[in-house]
């Protein structure tokens, strides 16, 4: 069985300048927990889920001198970590707010494979392509369905 057996073709996406707002509207209106942003042509670039938008909520704490100066002599991520919270705290828009790459996978991928990435990774959904475009998504249900469809 491959992914495009399994997708579910009618997914709804954003483009990089769709406001915040517009997706959280999205989200709710389709009951729907991430949506891909792509480009014009179909090219997923990134997703957005519910924690992207709830990290919009949760404004980052500042950090003292005193963890910058450690942050800076450390060089291992959390001022890195620090500064992404603050933009998508400070998000308007999908490709603000975004987190890039979105996981993906080619139609002709075998199912177990898809379920493998998405098991190991702890994610939602991955969006399935086909020549590089945007043609479907799978979820974690998907996996719980093909289990009472199994003989």
């Amino acid at each position: 069985m491959q992914a495009k057996d399994v997708m579910h073709r009618g997914v709804i996406s954003v483009l990089i300048d769709t406001t915040v707002e517009e997706i959280a509207k999205l989200m709710i209106e389709h009951d729907i927990s991430g949506v891909p942003v792509v480009n014009d042509l179909g090219t997923v670039l990134g997703v957005v889920s519910e924690v992207d938008l709830m990290r919009k909520h949760i404004k980052p704490e500042s950090p003292s001198l005193w963890q910058l100066f450690i942050w800076e002599m450390k060089d291992d991520g959390e001022i890195e970590e620090h500064r992404d919270n603050l933009r998508r705290f400070l998000a308007k828009t999908a490709g603000e707010i975004m987190t890039s790459p979105a996981v993906t996978v080619d139609e002709q991928d075998d199912i177990e494979s898809v379920g493998r990435l998405i098991f190991d990774r702890r994610i939602k959904r991955v969006f399935v392509t086909r020549n590089g475009y945007l043609s479907g998504v799978i979820s974690r249900s998907a996996f719980v369905k093909l289990l009472i469809q199994a003989p």
